[in-house]
């Protein structure tokens, strides 16, 4: 039987930036803080500020009269031991690095590369991999076969080299050329191709833009932004300034909305596995960081009480359908704002709660939401779906 493929398995930079990529870069407009700023206070002041416009609550509210049963409520041992878990397993490699630099730099492109959660299904399908677990996988896969990963090497990355060291198929079913002629076929594109060209342009334009600036490699830029100022607000505003790719905000009804997720969490992840032995990395802000907004926390904070999406999104949600950008802003900006008021309460004078051996911050209170939403009573509980971001 004859085969023609309607897909390129050598997709290069040459070709130009992926069409997916570029339509999932949707924060690359959005006008950013001033350079005055600090960008953790901004994602703070525009999430509360979305959240309490009209367009904001017609969306999504805030359950604040539920937040102080909450934390009451909350179980500190487990919330350590969750914390805890997730700083010493996601965050530890099975690798072998010739220096630390390589490592730090790896360790920043997996947080880079945090996207694909509104493909879960897809993925779990074709894959048995969830989006985290397929990045972690081709991250490593990368590592193992020595594929470069300075600046050219990203640029040279191909559509087909995604695909093999991803898992992720780039073709799906076959239909006849002709119909009724079936001597010839022809293989249609797959659900998951968006997924890879968003991977593609990803690492593609972070080794161009790295090259143009007269840096080697992500972790070079990283290392010389520590060294200027280590902090973790500075290190984040000049990863959001550089990188479309981790520009994550949006424009709702002309209102800048930050959320800044991956930034931050490569700030989080330096400093928790670099800052003890470097004290560049120690930033002493990391308590302010805040959440590291994707798919799951949303949906374990909604499941909480803290906050009510209106009734149609909310039933969007319930059934597992694709959210538009405006609604899965609503629902991270809602997570975020929820949050502080879960902290602010917590760290409260006032406040019956006594915290066990993990601060309670925006960071912690992330780590452990993600990993409750593992839980089996919460596991089932649909997530945002989202295909169209570069951000999670």
């Amino acid at each position: 039987m004859g085969f023609i493929s309607e897909l390129s398995d050598t997709t290069g930079a040459a070709a130009g930036p992926p069409a997916a990529w570029e339509r999932a870069c949707t924060g690359e407009g959005v006008t950013l803080p001033l350079t005055s700023s600090n960008y953790l206070d901004a994602v703070r002041e525009s999430t509360r500020k979305f959240i309490d416009s009209e367009a904001g609550q017609a969306l999504v509210t805030i359950n604040a009269s539920n937040v102080k049963q909450y934390v009451d409520g909350l179980d500190v041992s487990k919330f350590d031991k969750y914390v805890k878990h997730v700083n010493s397993w996601s965050r530890s490699l099975p690798l072998v690095f010739d220096n630390r630099a390589q490592n730090l730099n790896l360790v920043a492109i997996i947080d880079l590369l945090q996207v694909g959660s509104g493909f879960r299904s897809e993925l779990h399908e074709a894959t048995d991999r969830g989006a985290s677990d397929t990045i972690n996988f081709g991250c490593m896969s990368m590592h193992i076969s020595q594929t470069p990963l300075d600046v050219r090497g990203l640029q040279a990355l191909t559509l087909g080299d995604i695909s093999r060291h991803f898992g992720i198929p780039l073709l799906g079913k076959e239909r006849p050329m002709n119909e009724g002629n079936t001597a010839v076929m022809i293989s249609e594109a797959s659900a998951l191709r968006p997924l890879a060209e968003i991977i593609l342009g990803i690492l593609q334009d972070t080794g161009r833009r790295l090259e143009q600036a007269g840096f080697a490699s992500f972790a070079e830029f990283i290392i010389k932004m520590c060294v200027e100022k280590p902090t973790a607000a500075y290190l984040v505003q000049k990863l959001v300034i550089a990188f479309p790719s981790l520009r994550d905000a949006a424009s709702i009804g002309g209102q800048p909305v930050y959320l800044f997720k991956k930034a931050q969490l490569v700030a989080y992840d330096i400093c928790q596995i670099f800052g003890k032995e470097d004290a560049k990395f120690d930033f002493p802000d990391i308590g302010d960081l805040t959440l590291f907004a994707d798919n799951v926390v949303p949906a374990v904070v909604q499941h909480h009480g803290l906050i009510d999406p209106c009734p149609s999104l909310r039933s969007k949600i319930a059934a597992g359908k694709e959210l538009t950008l405006q609604e899965t802003t609503a629902m991270r900006a809602a997570s975020i704002v929820a949050a502080q008021l879960v902290v602010d309460h917590a760290n409260s004078p006032n406040s019956g709660f006594r915290a066990g051996e993990v601060a309670v911050n925006q960071a912690t209170l992330d780590n452990f939401w993600w990993y409750e939403g593992k839980e089996p009573s919460i596991r089932s509980v649909e997530r945002l779906v989202c295909k169209n971001t570069a951000y999670f």
